[in-house]
């Protein structure tokens, strides 16, 4: 069997929109679903089958859909970031949410009365987890199947898992409920428990406590889709940023399954573009471009095949902010890369890897401009490394010349 689960974290979850929209398009089943908070909802709605309708939600309705709450208040809230690790700092909002102070989420319930079938959940045959947390003077965890929540109230737990602290509180037989994230974001537990063995993680955050948790699970096959940049607020509505993060849930799942390449950016995967070849593109750098390159990073050496790959490819790699164990490919697409961020080309894309190199080869001697030759418009402008530029345009030019 395999299982979904959805980390919560507010309007965050878009991000799981484009990233099953990803998964269904690679032809996954899944026989379980378990989630927090927005993970739960999106759950709920996965379940149901009915992904179009919960993409519509997410692009056509504001902030008003989902709270009762001037603009003042939202501008103010929208990019607060409500984490277990932010817990002491929403303290003072959770007192006021006791209080009955805290924002009125009413819509959000008519939202889900209107568009949720429990009965059509129910029926799915499928297994459906999510967290509630209630508060006692402590938080105490009560995650839940679909098969312990009475019939008729599974709206009344969804809204009680996503509880986010700045809300008035759900009270339900004489209990007053927290978002789940306080007790478990990512329930891998829930599914592994019934058996599951291999697992996809949808997450929200790329954080310590998180990667604890999956850490835990060492017994069972997990798999883990983790943004590749921060996704804003945990309240943050606004249809740009909602936009982006469905987008870019998308391309993170494609890349995480090998459908797409490239380090930051997003390429159509091309084989001819393997290890191999790229090592022997950057094995063959004649010496005068190994010795210039030498000469920027500092590095007093004679100017050998063996500088190259001992000195300046270790140097380089970490000043494109590789990982440590980088491959020659990771190097290789990234000194590309490089000249489309300093051409402020979004990234947020899908490109034809052999276009890039064609731009970016013409660019080296014509000047001319890469965005016209994506087809694409450059993105606000962004803080340019010198050196680093220096270095990658010394390697592309001894690239290009082999060619």
């Amino acid at each position: 069997m395999r299982g979904l689960v959805l980390e919560g974290g507010g309007t965050k979850g878009a991000y799981q929109i484009g990233a099953y929209k990803a998964l269904r398009d690679l032809g996954m089943d899944f026989q379980g679903v378990s989630g927090t908070s927005i993970g739960a909802l999106n759950g709920a709605y996965i379940l149901q089958n009915d992904i179009e309708v919960m993409e519509d939600i997410w692009l056509t309705y504001d902030y008003t859909h989902f709270m009762n709450i001037d603009e003042d208040t939202y501008e103010k809230f929208k990019n607060v970031d409500f984490t277990p690790k932010n817990f002491n700092a929403v303290i003072e909002l959770m007192n006021k949410a006791r209080k009955n102070e805290g924002i009125d989420i009413s819509p959000l319930r008519k939202l889900l009365e209107e568009t949720l079938n429990e009965d059509s959940i129910r029926k799915s045959n499928k297994d459906f987890g999510l967290v509630t947390v209630w508060w006692d003077k402590k938080i105490r965890p009560n995650p839940l199947y679909i098969e312990d929540i009475p019939k008729g109230r599974l709206i009344d737990y969804l809204i009680a898992s996503s509880s986010l602290p700045i809300f008035k509180l759900e009270t339900m037989d004489d209990k007053l409920f927290l978002d789940g994230m306080f007790s478990d974001n990512i329930p891998i537990s829930l599914l592994e428990e019934k058996g599951y063995k291999d697992i996809v993680v949808i997450r929200l955050l790329d954080d310590f406590l998180g990667k604890m948790n999956l850490n835990k699970h060492q017994d069972i096959n997990v798999k883990a889709i983790i943004p590749s940049e921060y996704l804003g607020g945990s309240l943050n509505k606004d249809k740009d940023s909602v936009k982006k993060n469905i987008n870019l849930g998308y391309l993170d799942t494609m890349k995480a399954y090998n459908r797409y390449e490239g380090y930051k950016y997003y390429f159509n995967v091309d084989y001819k573009y393997d290890e191999d070849y790229c090592f022997e593109k950057l094995r063959k750098l004649n010496k005068e471009t190994i010795e210039g390159l030498s000469s920027i990073l500092g590095i007093k050496r004679e100017p050998s095949t063996r500088t190259l790959m001992e000195n300046v490819i270790p140097k380089i790699g970490e000043m494109l902010e590789l990982n440590k164990e980088f491959s020659y490919k990771d190097l290789f697409y990234s000194i590309y890369e490089k000249k489309l961020e300093e051409s402020n080309i979004n990234r947020l894309r899908l490109y034809d890897f052999n276009k890039v190199i064609d731009v970016v080869n013409k660019n080296m001697y014509n000047n001319s401009n890469i965005a016209l030759g994506l087809d694409t418009k450059p993105i606000i402008s962004m803080h340019k490394n010198k050196t680093l530029k220096l270095l990658t345009s010394c390697i592309l030019k001894d690239i290009s010349n082999q060619d």
